[in-house]
Protein backbone atom coordinates (compact mmCIF):
# COMPACT_ATOMS: atom_id res chain seq x y z
CA UNK A 1 0.00 0.00 0.00
CA UNK A 2 1.43 3.35 -1.04
CA UNK A 3 0.57 6.47 0.97
CA UNK A 4 -0.01 9.88 -0.58
CA UNK A 5 -1.65 13.01 0.86
CA UNK A 6 -3.82 13.54 -2.22
CA UNK A 7 -4.83 10.94 -4.78
CA UNK A 8 -6.30 12.31 -8.01
CA UNK A 9 -8.10 9.75 -10.16
CA UNK A 10 -7.98 11.18 -13.68
CA UNK A 11 -5.19 12.96 -15.57
CA UNK A 12 -7.30 15.30 -17.68
CA UNK A 13 -8.04 19.00 -17.36
CA UNK A 14 -9.62 19.07 -13.89
CA UNK A 15 -7.38 16.39 -12.40
CA UNK A 16 -4.13 18.00 -13.54
CA UNK A 17 -5.31 21.46 -12.47
CA UNK A 18 -6.14 20.14 -9.01
CA UNK A 19 -2.81 18.29 -8.75
CA UNK A 20 -0.86 21.41 -9.71
CA UNK A 21 -2.27 23.29 -6.74
CA UNK A 22 -2.10 20.53 -4.13
CA UNK A 23 1.47 19.63 -5.03
CA UNK A 24 2.48 23.32 -5.13
CA UNK A 25 1.06 23.59 -1.60
CA UNK A 26 3.53 20.90 -0.51
CA UNK A 27 1.10 17.99 -0.31
CA UNK A 28 2.31 14.71 -1.74
CA UNK A 29 0.05 14.25 -4.75
CA UNK A 30 -0.34 11.21 -6.99
CA UNK A 31 -2.35 11.32 -10.22
CA UNK A 32 -3.70 8.10 -11.73
CA UNK A 33 -3.75 8.68 -15.49
CA UNK A 34 -5.01 6.32 -18.18
CA UNK A 35 -4.00 8.78 -20.92
CA UNK A 36 -7.60 8.99 -22.14
CA UNK A 37 -8.31 12.71 -21.64
CA UNK A 38 -10.95 13.78 -24.14
CA UNK A 39 -9.06 17.03 -24.67
CA UNK A 40 -6.27 15.19 -26.48
CA UNK A 41 -8.61 14.72 -29.45
CA UNK A 42 -9.05 18.48 -29.97
CA UNK A 43 -6.79 19.83 -32.73
CA UNK A 44 -6.97 23.51 -31.70
CA UNK A 45 -8.32 25.22 -28.59
CA UNK A 46 -9.08 28.91 -28.90
CA UNK A 47 -11.53 29.21 -26.00
CA UNK A 48 -8.96 29.53 -23.22
CA UNK A 49 -8.29 33.11 -22.07
CA UNK A 50 -4.65 34.11 -22.48
CA UNK A 51 -3.99 31.77 -25.43
CA UNK A 52 -5.22 33.80 -28.43
CA UNK A 53 -3.22 31.76 -30.95
CA UNK A 54 -4.70 28.55 -29.61
CA UNK A 55 -3.12 25.30 -28.52
CA UNK A 56 -3.78 21.68 -29.38
CA UNK A 57 -5.49 19.58 -26.74
CA UNK A 58 -2.52 17.22 -26.74
CA UNK A 59 -0.15 20.14 -26.06
CA UNK A 60 -2.39 21.56 -23.34
CA UNK A 61 -2.47 18.21 -21.50
CA UNK A 62 1.31 17.75 -21.90
CA UNK A 63 1.98 21.26 -20.59
CA UNK A 64 -0.38 20.86 -17.62
CA UNK A 65 1.16 17.49 -16.84
CA UNK A 66 4.66 18.98 -16.92
CA UNK A 67 3.59 21.85 -14.66
CA UNK A 68 2.06 19.44 -12.12
CA UNK A 69 5.18 17.25 -12.17
CA UNK A 70 7.45 20.28 -11.78
CA UNK A 71 5.39 21.28 -8.73
CA UNK A 72 6.00 17.82 -7.25
CA UNK A 73 3.06 15.68 -8.39
CA UNK A 74 3.72 12.06 -9.28
CA UNK A 75 1.78 10.97 -12.37
CA UNK A 76 1.33 7.23 -12.73
CA UNK A 77 -0.03 5.25 -15.68
CA UNK A 78 -2.55 3.40 -13.60
CA UNK A 79 -6.24 2.68 -13.90
CA UNK A 80 -8.39 2.81 -10.77
CA UNK A 81 -10.44 -0.37 -10.41
CA UNK A 82 -12.11 0.02 -7.00
CA UNK A 83 -12.51 2.41 -4.07
CA UNK A 84 -12.80 1.79 -0.33
CA UNK A 85 -14.18 5.05 1.04
CA UNK A 86 -15.46 3.77 4.40
CA UNK A 87 -12.93 5.69 6.49
CA UNK A 88 -9.75 7.72 6.25
CA UNK A 89 -7.25 6.98 4.98
CA UNK A 90 -9.28 5.98 1.95
CA UNK A 91 -8.03 3.20 -0.30
CA UNK A 92 -7.96 3.10 -4.09
CA UNK A 93 -7.05 -0.07 -5.96
CA UNK A 94 -5.41 0.06 -9.39
CA UNK A 95 -3.94 -1.88 -12.29
CA UNK A 96 -0.76 -0.77 -14.00
CA UNK A 97 -1.34 0.04 -17.66
CA UNK A 98 2.28 -0.89 -18.37
CA UNK A 99 2.74 -4.15 -16.46
CA UNK A 100 -0.72 -5.22 -15.27
CA UNK A 101 0.57 -5.14 -11.69
CA UNK A 102 -2.07 -4.48 -9.05
CA UNK A 103 -1.26 -1.59 -6.71
CA UNK A 104 -3.17 0.13 -3.93
CA UNK A 105 -2.99 3.63 -2.50
CA UNK A 106 -4.04 5.12 0.83
CA UNK A 107 -4.92 8.80 1.02
CA UNK A 108 -6.83 11.23 3.22
CA UNK A 109 -7.95 13.12 0.10
CA UNK A 110 -9.36 11.48 -3.01
CA UNK A 111 -10.35 13.50 -6.07
CA UNK A 112 -12.45 11.69 -8.67
CA UNK A 113 -12.03 13.37 -12.07
CA UNK A 114 -12.78 10.64 -14.60
CA UNK A 115 -15.51 12.07 -16.92
CA UNK A 116 -16.03 9.22 -19.42
CA UNK A 117 -14.69 6.80 -16.82
CA UNK A 118 -17.90 7.16 -14.82
CA UNK A 119 -18.81 3.42 -15.04
CA UNK A 120 -16.17 2.98 -12.32
CA UNK A 121 -18.50 4.94 -10.02
CA UNK A 122 -21.70 3.03 -10.71
CA UNK A 123 -21.21 0.65 -7.77
CA UNK A 124 -20.50 3.50 -5.35
CA UNK A 125 -24.10 4.67 -4.90
CA UNK A 126 -23.22 8.27 -5.78
CA UNK A 127 -26.34 8.90 -7.83
CA UNK A 128 -25.14 9.38 -11.41
CA UNK A 129 -27.28 11.39 -13.83
CA UNK A 130 -26.76 12.86 -17.30
CA UNK A 131 -24.79 16.13 -17.28
CA UNK A 132 -27.21 18.38 -19.18
CA UNK A 133 -24.41 20.86 -19.92
CA UNK A 134 -22.91 18.34 -22.36
CA UNK A 135 -25.02 18.22 -25.55
CA UNK A 136 -23.99 14.65 -26.46
CA UNK A 137 -25.51 13.37 -23.17
CA UNK A 138 -22.62 10.87 -22.91
CA UNK A 139 -21.17 12.45 -19.75
CA UNK A 140 -22.62 11.93 -16.31
CA UNK A 141 -22.70 14.09 -13.22
CA UNK A 142 -22.79 13.07 -9.59
CA UNK A 143 -26.13 14.05 -8.11
CA UNK A 144 -26.10 16.92 -5.58
CA UNK A 145 -22.50 17.92 -6.32
CA UNK A 146 -21.88 21.62 -6.90
CA UNK A 147 -18.92 23.55 -8.31
CA UNK A 148 -16.99 23.09 -5.06
CA UNK A 149 -16.95 19.32 -5.69
CA UNK A 150 -17.46 18.23 -2.07
CA UNK A 151 -19.13 14.91 -1.41
CA UNK A 152 -20.70 13.77 1.87
CA UNK A 153 -17.42 11.97 2.68
CA UNK A 154 -14.82 14.30 4.22
CA UNK A 155 -11.85 14.62 1.87
CA UNK A 156 -13.57 13.02 -1.14
CA UNK A 157 -14.13 15.42 -4.03
CA UNK A 158 -15.56 15.28 -7.53
CA UNK A 159 -13.78 17.31 -10.22
CA UNK A 160 -14.47 18.03 -13.87
CA UNK A 161 -17.64 17.28 -15.78
CA UNK A 162 -18.84 14.90 -13.07
CA UNK A 163 -19.35 18.06 -10.95
CA UNK A 164 -22.17 19.21 -13.28
CA UNK A 165 -20.17 21.87 -15.09
CA UNK A 166 -20.12 22.81 -18.80
CA UNK A 167 -17.73 21.03 -21.14
CA UNK A 168 -15.32 23.95 -21.46
CA UNK A 169 -11.60 23.63 -20.74
CA UNK A 170 -11.40 26.90 -18.82
CA UNK A 171 -14.34 25.96 -16.59
CA UNK A 172 -13.03 22.45 -15.93
CA UNK A 173 -9.56 23.77 -15.13
CA UNK A 174 -11.00 26.38 -12.78
CA UNK A 175 -13.19 23.86 -10.99
CA UNK A 176 -10.27 21.43 -10.58
CA UNK A 177 -8.14 24.30 -9.28
CA UNK A 178 -10.87 25.25 -6.80
CA UNK A 179 -10.96 21.67 -5.50
CA UNK A 180 -7.16 21.74 -5.14
CA UNK A 181 -7.23 25.02 -3.22
CA UNK A 182 -9.94 23.70 -0.87
CA UNK A 183 -7.90 20.58 -0.15
CA UNK A 184 -4.70 22.57 0.40
CA UNK A 185 -6.50 25.00 2.73
CA UNK A 186 -7.98 22.19 4.81
CA UNK A 187 -4.77 20.16 4.97
CA UNK A 188 -2.62 23.18 5.88
CA UNK A 189 -5.14 24.60 8.35
CA UNK A 190 -5.17 28.03 6.68
CA UNK A 191 -6.42 29.66 3.51
CA UNK A 192 -4.06 28.54 0.75
CA UNK A 193 -3.10 31.12 -1.82
CA UNK A 194 -0.49 30.76 -4.57
CA UNK A 195 0.69 34.07 -5.97
CA UNK A 196 3.62 34.28 -8.34
CA UNK A 197 6.16 37.06 -7.86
Amino acid sequence: MRKTDVLVVGGGVAGLSCALYTSRAGLSTTVLDTGMSQLKKVSELHNIPGLPKGISGEDWVATARSQAENAGAEIRQLEATAFDLKQRPYQVFTNSLETGEKLSFASDYVVIAVNLGYPLLEDMDLGLEVNEFVPSKKIRKVKNITFEGRTTKPGVYIAGLLADIPSQTAVSSGQGTYVGVQIASEALGRAYMWHDR
